[in-house]
Parts: structure tokens; sequence; C-alpha cells
């Protein structure tokens, strides 16, 4: 058993955090109080109260040796989740000299996490110069290779395939990353490339790799370069994706030339995937209608819109009906590639979809023009072109969306028995919907409308039950006065106990992190244990994705993310730094959090396309304003990848829209994000009426600034749930 933390370590934990309220009752040293504690400790820490999380860790950590992974590896989460790796390696060089070590293998993950490798080498032991190399700013592949250093484990797999060039991976070497392909989803990309640039050994190893499309890739390629395979074989494999679709067309060029029989979909799938001179080949052995549709793809996909131009002119009279639809689609590309205005563009779109309603590109036709004209807000064209869409050939990805903002264009236009019709048959159609919560709420604000006041209850009632965390539910429960969803339920992680997390654990400790992230990431997708291990390692951006794509494929079933999971994915890292720099200001602590959680999932290390930086994707710009305003010093690079320097920076400007919007959170949120100016424009167009926010945010014309508006608000109540 170590020895009790020093008195200085706890000291400058408290001094930290600002607070530090613990329960000194003892954890007793059994696994089921460990495993109790834990639990505790892991919702304290979901929840920002860090130095109490950690407490109850240390306290585990003296009690019960046999915790020392399962403890670290919370720490170094709770650390790295806030930026506080120096902190933590303090409490490392604490703990050592309490007894435990060595821990070498937690500072490395800790600064590798933290974006500061090169500080970690220092730390890597002479068996580990793979390691080394990878943390190096500076690879020298001659090291990569070396198969005397690193050992035979994931950890050596994973650094081979960071470092080394897949010329330099020999048949040892492509061995061990088949054994660990799918831990890695890098590991697995680069033994693929091994084995292509390898000899024909290389290929013993590919019985061990486990099925996929890259797999799928790579035995075709064999295969065509063995000129194995009859006809039927390549020609079946003409519908996978673009990459393999184009080793079978070549395939069949070179060695069934006379019994090709091309299809558009192939032309249109190769020429939108980079493979225009391969289309061109393959469509020349079709008839000449074939070859006529195709020239329409190739000569869009070169630019040549004059000719193209040309060619759907002289396109009349007694042709096939696929030619005329494909040509009227092409035309209607072609205006939108020549710059034609917009409006022009998709009411082309929906007389398209409306002839040619049982075409394969129909259904989607009209579902954009739908977006288009209601982000104008031409409500009554817009209604027309959503249901026109729902009434096309097929399925498409956006029919739930049709029928929800159908419905809103509908009752805009003043279509309001329309509108309640496609809104309740849409709620029908998929019970756990993404926008059922609107649907559900809209028909409802119509049934009052209508008197129906029994109806607009009824509707309330069974939106507040189905759908208690999502931003209509929590505005209906806030309108019909019965409060905020139930406390968050969490459950017992035993990472060392669960094959996953244990794996995660021994990587990180062994100074992996960075491949202990990638091995969680890949495992997360339906394993709740996996998200909330990349919680608990301070991933929470990693934690809160995986979670989306599981609530995504739990919909798709009739279901969605279960209440034992929300508070994974609804962390709270930053709270008190959200209250110290809103001390003061108009802008509320938990707005804060519900920004910092929407624009980077907490991730302090995000860019995005735009150039904004950090947790509260601060733009170099505005932050250069906000220190010109309030007299500051600017801040470094570094510094906007530093909450505590960029996040009171960003309230500045946060609270500067909070205050020129008078303090309403919709306005300002939509200023935010929008602009200020687009905001303004809004209220002109639309007007303002407090009591009446959800009108003024689905009239917003930007998709994304309403989506933006909803998910803030809907974070930042359950914060101040929290």
């Amino acid at each position: 058993m170590i020895r009790a933390v020093p008195a200085l370590v706890a000291l400058m934990m408290f001094l930290s955090c600002g607070r530090n309220v613990v329960d000194d009752s003892p954890i007793g040293g059994s696994a089921d109080a460990t495993v109790r504690f834990t639990e505790e400790a892991d919702s304290l820490a979901m929840r920002g109260e860090l130095c109490r999380a950690a407490d109850i860790l240390l306290r585990i950590l003296e009690e019960d040796p046999d915790a020392e992974k399962d403890v670290l590896f919370r720490l170094l989460g709770l650390y790295h989740a806030v930026a506080r790796e120096d902190e933590f390696l303090l409490l490392l060089d604490s703990l050592e000299a309490s007894g435990l070590g060595p821990l070498d293998g937690w500072r490395i993950s800790a600064l590798d996490l933290g974006g500061r490798p090169a500080e970690a080498l220092p730390y890597v032991s002479p068996d580990m110069n793979v390691l080394k190399v990878l943390l190096s700013p500076e690879r020298n592949s001659a090291v990569d290779v070396d198969a005397s250093v690193g050992g035979d484990g994931p950890c050596r797999a994973y650094c081979l395939a960071a470092v080394a060039e897949p010329g330099d991976l020999g048949p040892d070497e492509l061995e061990l990353m088949a054994r660990f392909e799918d831990f890695f989803p890098s590991v697995r990309k680069r033994l693929m490339e091994g084995i292509r640039t390898a000899g024909s050994e290389a290929w013993e190893v590919v019985p061990e790799i486990s099925p996929g499309a890259d797999l799928d890739l790579l035995l075709l390629e064999k295969a065509a370069a063995s000129d194995s395979g009859t006809f039927r074989f390549w020609k079946s494999r003409l519908e996978g994706p673009a990459a393999q679709a184009a080793v079978a067309v070549t395939e069949l060029l070179e060695r069934f030339e006379d019994r090709v029989q091309p299809s558009w979909k192939v032309v249109d799938l190769l020429v939108s995937s980079g493979y225009a001179d391969l289309a061109e080949r393959f469509s020349g052995h079709g008839d000449r209608w074939h070859r006529l549709g195709a020239e329409m793809a190739l000569l869009l996909d070169s630019g040549d819109h004059s000719r193209l131009s040309e060619l759907l002119a002289g396109i009349c009279g007694n042709v096939p009906d696929s030619v005329s639809a494909r040509a009227a689609m092409f035309s209607c590309r072609l205006m939108h590639a020549s710059g034609a205005p917009p409006g022009r563009v998709y009411r082309a779109w929906v007389d398209f979809a409306r002839k040619y309603s049982w075409h394969d590109f129909a259904r989607k036709a009209a579902y954009d023009a739908g977006k288009y004209f209601d982000c104008e807000q031409e409500w009554s064209e817009g209604a027309d072109a959503y249901l026109l869409s729902l009434s096309c050939a097929g399925t498409y990805d956006g029919d739930q969306r049709a029928y929800w903002r159908g419905g809103f264009c509908s009752y805009m236009s003043g279509g309001t028995a329309r509108a309640d019709s496609i809104w309740m048959k849409g709620c029908g159609k998929w019970p756990t919907g993404y926008w059922r919560d609107e649907m559900l709420f809209w028909a409802a604000r119509l049934a009052g409308e209508c008197g129906l006041w029994n109806r607009r209850d009824s509707l309330l009632d069974v939106l507040c039950n189905d759908h208690p965390w999502e931003f209509y539910g929590m505005l209906a429960a806030r309108r019909r006065g019965s409060g905020f969803p139930p406390d968050m339920e969490s459950f017992g992680v035993a990472l060392m106990q669960d094959t996953v997390c244990s794996t995660a654990v021994e990587l990180t400790a062994a100074g992996c992190g960075r491949a202990a992230l990638e091995f969680l990431e890949s495992k997360a997708r339906g394993n709740p244990e996996a998200a909330a291990a990349l919680s608990l390692m301070g991933m929470h951006g990693s934690a809160i994705a995986a979670l989306r794509r599981m609530d995504k494929e739990m919909r798709k079933e009739g279901g969605m993310l279960p209440d034992s999971l929300l508070w994974l994915y609804f962390p709270s890292p930053y709270r008190d730094l959200a209250d110290s720099v809103t001390d003061g200001l108009l802008l509320d602590s938990h707005v804060l959090q519900g920004i910092m959680r929407e624009e980077s999932y907490f991730d302090r290390m995000v860019v995005s396309r735009a150039g904004a930086v950090g947790v509260v994707q601060l733009m170099p710009s505005t932050a250069a304003d906000v220190a010109r305003w309030y007299g500051l010093e600017p801040l470094s690079r570094e510094d906007f990848f530093d909450p505590y320097a960029s996040v009171p920076v960003g309230a500045l400007y946060i609270n500067r829209q909070y205050v020129a919007f008078g303090g309403e959170p919709v306005l300002f949120l939509a200023a935010y994000n929008a602009g200020p100016g687009n905001a303004s424009r809004w209220v002109e167009m639309h007007g303002w009426n407090p009591g009446d926010p959800e009108m003024y945010i689905e009239q917003v014309t930007y998709r994304e600034t309403r989506m933006y508006v909803k998910k803030v608000l809907r974070s930042a109540w359950i914060y101040e749930r929290l």
C-alpha cells in the first residue's frame, strides 16, 4: 500500500480548484466499495466537481492498491479534460515519492494527449524507441522498423503505422500489424498500403485481416493482377464503391470487352469519383442512347458548358423516356453550374420532379428545392416542393425533415389543416425521429390556436414524456409548468473488467495514450463502456461524437439514446471556469457551457475550416478586437488552445452580443452564430416577441443557425438543471 498522498499535493489541488468539499469516510478497500466510489467520482467529474472527484480517486488509490491503473486513468482524464496536464505531472511526482511507480508511461500519455509530444520525449525508456520516434518532431525511419525495439504488442504496431513508410514494412512488421489491425484504423490503412508495396509473401497475412471494403478492394486488385475471376464475378462488382467499380470496369474492358454493357449509374459514379477517363472508355461500349447520356456527365464534369448546351438542345422528338429524363436532369445541373439565379434553378428541379416522379433523383431534387424556398421564406412553394418530394419514387435521407419543414411551410402559408396532417403522419412514421419533437410541439401549438385545448395538452404531454431531453420537449415542460426532466442516471464503469476498456488503460499506462484514444474511438460504436472510457479519459469530444452515432443507429431501429448515457452526453468539465469568467457579466454560466458544448464538444484543440480555435471557437480577428476594446494583451497562438486564456476573451465577446440584444438568449445566439447583422435583419423581417421565441427561431433563414440556437438552449437548460 502506498503512503498517504503528501499534504503539499492536496493543498495544491485545493488551491487550483477553488473549493474542495470532501467526505473523510474511508473507502473500505473491497472491490465492491471501489466500484461504488469510482461511480461517485465519475458522476462528480462529469458535473465539473473535479476536486471532489480527484479526492475520492486518491483515497481509493491509498486503500486499494489493485485499483492503481483504473484510478490513474481516471485522474489523467480529470486533468486532461481541463488542460491541467502540468498539475497531473506534479501529482505523479508525489505519488512516486509515496511509493507508487514508475509512472513515466502516464506522463508520456498526458503530455502527448495534451498536444505536447516533444516534452514527453525525456520519459521514453530505451525499450520503446519506436515511441520516441513517434513523439519526435523529426522521424527516423531507420529506427521505425528495427524489430529489436518496442516489443511485439499493439503499441509498436500503432507506432509503426504512424512513422514507417509502406516500403519500409517487411513481412515481420506486416504480420505484427495484421494482429492489431482491428485495434486501430490507422494500422489497418498502413497495413493495406504495405501489402500493396511488398512482395508476394506479404499476402500471407491477408487471411488474418477482418472483413471490410478496403480488404475487398485489395482482393479485387489481386484478382485483377492475376487475371482471375469470371465475367459474372466482375460484373457483380460494378455495384460496389467507386474504387472497386473502377477495378471491375478496368478488368471488364481488358478481358471481356465484347460483353461489356455499361450503365449510366456506373458512369456517373466513376465521373463523380475522379475516373472520368475510365468512364469515357466504358461508355463507348454502350448503344447510342447510352453514349448520349454518358456524354452529358462527361461534358458537365469537364466544364464544357457550351457543348453540353448544344447537346441538350438537340434532344427532341421521339426519344426514350429515360433519355428525356436524363436530359432534363442535366439541364438543371447545367443551369446551376452556369450561375443561373437560384430561384430559376430550383423551380426547374420542381418541374423535373413533377414530370419524372419515377426517376431515382426526383425525390432529392424536389427536397433540395423545398429547402431553398423554405430558407427564402417562399412558404407556399416550399410546402409544395417538400410534399412533391415525399410523393416521388423511393426514399431519401431528408424524408423526416421534409415532413417537419413541409408542415411548417404549410402552416406559415395558411394551410393549417394540411400542416397538422403532415406533422401527425410524420410523427407516426418516425416515433423516435430527430424531428418528432418539433412536429409534436407545433401541432400542439396549432391545436391551441384552434381552441382545441385538450388536444393541445395531450400532445404536449406526449412530447414531454417521449422527448424530455430535446429542445421542444424541455420548452413544452417549461410551458406546462412541469419542471425539468428527472435526474440523469449514471452507471459504474469497471474499466479493468471490460476487455476494450482495460486494453485502453494498458495502452495509456505504456505511454500510448494517442493509440488508446484511437482504439476507443474505433470500438465506441454501439459500446457504451468504450464511450464512457473516452469521457473518463478526458476526451469528451470523442465521447459525445460516439454517442451521437450511437443515437443515430438506435433511432433507425425505433429507439434513442437511453437516459443512462446522458451523463456522458452532457459533461461539464469547465463549469468552474464558466462560473468564474461570467461573474459580473450579464452572460449566464450555463449558457456559456452550452456554447462550449455545441461549438467544440469541449475539445480545446479544435480548429474549424474558417479558422475558429478552441472550446468557444474564437476567431483570431475577434480576439484581437476584444483585446483592443478592453485593453487586454493579445492572445498568442498557443493561448487560443488554452481555455484559461481564450474562454475569458470569448466570454467578453459573447457578453457584448448578449448586452447588444437585451439579454435575450435566442437573439444573441443567432447573432453569435450568424453575425449581429443577420440577427437584427431577422428581427426587422419578423419582429421579436419574448413570449414566442420559437416563431423567431423557425423563421431564421439559415438552417445551421436554427439548429445552433436550439442546441445551445437545450444544453444550457440541462446545465442549469445540473
